[in-house]
């Protein structure tokens, strides 16, 4: 069967309440494809509720509306889930001799009446002798002219929730056929049942919009910024930021009608955590809604570089009818003709102590003010640390070594294995747990280090990630947020051969893992040992000694280690460009000419650098010609 498609017998799985929500959510779905707000429809929610003969209305200010299902500005829908023959429709319409005074109302307001009946599938001549006494019960009111009075059978509900590619997933997923991982509009950070999960606003979180040239905005300003500009881009949007920032939460903002003004359409939401292994691929969703011009906003939590670039080159040569939001801790390889950018980043303890305080009510102010600050803003960090306090403990007097200790074991005994191993597995930024089709098992060559098997590494992946220190994305692996990675990792360089880590990570075929490393270390730049690598690294006779002959991945390695040892790589670039054999760099385009170029610039930061920078830019332009417009 179709994605966006249902058997009509299937809808009869749905309870009282349920039918009353996807009716809801329908007329929801069609007053905002009119571009009014869904707060416009209002419905009790629940079937005991006294709702004076009102299950669903729908109220658009306006003179005119008509959509093809509504055909009224206002309309009440009277849910149904039982059969409704004409004896039940008159029952339902007239009590005790008199017409039911809310639909009277509607009648006086030019309004519309519609009975939906889950149970009746009808043909033609059913319908019309369900509609003959709905007009036999109107009979007598003086307005029975002005109003407009309808019908719908589950029949008709399949072919209205086949316009709503969102309402679909949820009635999918409420019928237990749902495609795992996809979701309509929700609680998409997944707080805990019962959480106030309100948007905090407190100072602590900047936002970096395209279109502000780099300039930061609190999350409150940039709220309606990032509204209008999935709203007006024809290329995806890539929300970017370390874990833990709260990106899939203020994404989740974006389409409550609460906050703000301007809030997107929610009941075009389509959202997946592309790091669950949804059973239905990101790539068929988008193929799917393209191909049936449905209109939609795909959000893709947790998305891969290259899935984003793929999807994100197909996004931008459509006709604007799906728009594409993918969210990730980190970027590359972003191609700015198809994806508009935003950052945010933590810039305080604040957004992270009241969470704590908000989760945990009887942790304390100081309590929770000494997690955050040691977590550095980091809210998944933080509330990790704090399911550990006990009541009354005071965590003043810890350092800062025995909460991370917390945070490691968490409710679990000292494991000094597993500790090891997590160091092993910092010491790359991300890393695979497939069996390559050729070449080395990552897992394998990492567990090499320090003699652990692939089993014992695997094992010890799978308990990480039930302490949310691992997170996943398909095959890949890798230790976040980078605070604990980190800290990891530079334990590890601490206590390894630098020629045991060197053997390991420069072998052939293996430089997927070793840009990986290098990653890491360019993460680690106060290192002693990260600089004693990346030293020998840019030796004349190291992986990195000639840059003009550098590959597409030795050159991204070279960028990503240049904060290590700044002053080393500056003396390769210099030796480059005033050595003898120097010609002068092409006159094009190069990957080798922008990565030095961008390199001299950011190492042209440092006051120290800056009158060498400077001499060496226009040592490798004095070559070029005078009209030379290129980088």
């Amino acid at each position: 069967m179709a994605i966006f498609d249902i058997e009509k017998d299937q809808l009869t799985g749905l309870s009282d309440e349920l039918l009353e929500e996807f009716i809801a959510r329908l007329a929801e779905a069609e007053v905002a494809a009119k571009g009014h707000s869904p707060a416009r429809v209002s419905w009790s929610g629940s079937i005991s509720a006294p709702d004076g003969g009102i299950d669903i209305r729908v109220h658009v200010l306006e003179d005119e509306f008509s959509t093809g299902f509504l055909e009224r500005p206002d309309t009440i829908l009277q849910s149904k889930k039982y059969s409704m023959p004409k004896g039940e429709v008159m029952k339902e319409m007239v009590a005790a001799g008199a017409l039911s005074p809310t639909i009277s109302e509607q009648a006086a307001n030019g309004g519309s009446y519609i009975i939906v009946s889950l149970a009746d599938d009808c043909s033609p001549l059913m319908k019309n002798e369900r509609l003959s006494a709905m007009c036999r019960a109107m009979e007598d009111d003086p307005n029975k002219a002005n109003i407009h009075l309808d019908f719908y059978d589950r029949s008709k509900l399949v072919q209205w929730v086949r316009q709503h590619p969102s309402v679909m997933l949820w009635l999918k997923q409420k019928l237990g056929q749902g495609y795992s991982g996809w979701q309509a509009y929700g609680a998409w950070s997944n707080p805990p049942r019962g959480a106030d999960d309100t948007l905090i606003l407190d100072s602590g979180v900047l936002v970096t919009l395209p279109s502000q040239k780099h300039q930061k905005l609190s999350l409150e300003n940039a709220i309606e910024p990032m509204r209008e500009l999935i709203r007006a881009t024809g290329k995806a949007v890539r929300i970017t930021g370390l874990s833990g920032v709260g990106k899939t939460r203020i994404v989740q903002a974006l389409f409550d009608e609460t906050l703000g003004q301007n809030a997107l359409d929610r009941t075009l939401a389509v959202y997946v955590d592309t790091g669950a292994d949804p059973t239905l691929s990101a790539t068929a969703m988008l193929d799917r809604l393209i191909a049936e011009r449905r209109r939609a906003v795909l959000i893709l939590d947790n998305c891969p570089s290259e899935l984003h670039s793929s999807l994100a080159r197909r996004v931008s040569a459509e006709d604007g009818n799906v728009r594409l939001i993918t969210v990730e801790y980190d970027i590359r390889d972003d191609k700015p003709q198809t994806t508009e950018v935003v950052h945010i980043e933590a810039v305080g303890p604040e957004i992270a102590e009241r969470l704590l305080l908000r989760r945990f009510p009887g942790i304390g102010q100081s309590n929770a003010r000494r997690i955050a600050e040691f977590a550095d803003g980091n809210a998944r960090v933080s509330l990790a640390i704090a399911e550990r306090v006990e009541v009354g403990e005071s965590l003043g007097q810890l350092s800062d070594a025995q909460l991370f200790s917390r945070l490691f074991e968490q409710r679990n005994q000292a494991d000094n294995d597993l500790r090891e191993q997590a160091e092993i597995l910092s010491l790359v930024y991300s890393f695979s747990i497939s069996t390559p089709e050729v070449g080395d098992h990552e897992l394998e060559l990492l567990g090499s280090i320090a003699g652990h098997s692939h089993a014992q590494l695997f094992k010890s992946v799978n308990k990480l990630a039930e302490r949310h220190i691992v997170q996943m994305r398909g095959r890949w692996r890798a230790i976040l947020p980078h605070a604990i990675a980190n800290k990891l990792a530079a334990s590890a360089l601490s206590n390894i051969r630098v020629d045991q880590l060197r053997a390991v990570f420069e072998g052939a075929g293996r430089q997927r893992l070793l840009m990986s490393f290098a990653h890491r270390l360019g993460l680690l730049h106060d290192h002693p040992v990260a600089r004693e690598i990346v030293e020998v690294w840019l030796h004349p006779d190291g992986l990195l000694g000639r840059l003009s002959d550098l590959d597409e991945m030795s050159l991204r390695i070279l960028d990503y280690i240049a904060p290590v040892a700044p002053e080393a790589l500056l003396d390769r670039i210099e030796a480059e460009l005033t050595s003898p054999e120097f010609n002068g760099t092409h006159p094009r385009y190069t990957s080798q000419r922008s990565t030095i170029f961008n390199l001299l610039r950011s190492l042209a930061y440092e006051p120290i650098a800056f009158d060498r920078c400077v001499r060496l830019l226009i040592r490798a332009t004095d070559d070029e010609e005078e009209n030379n417009n290129s980088n």
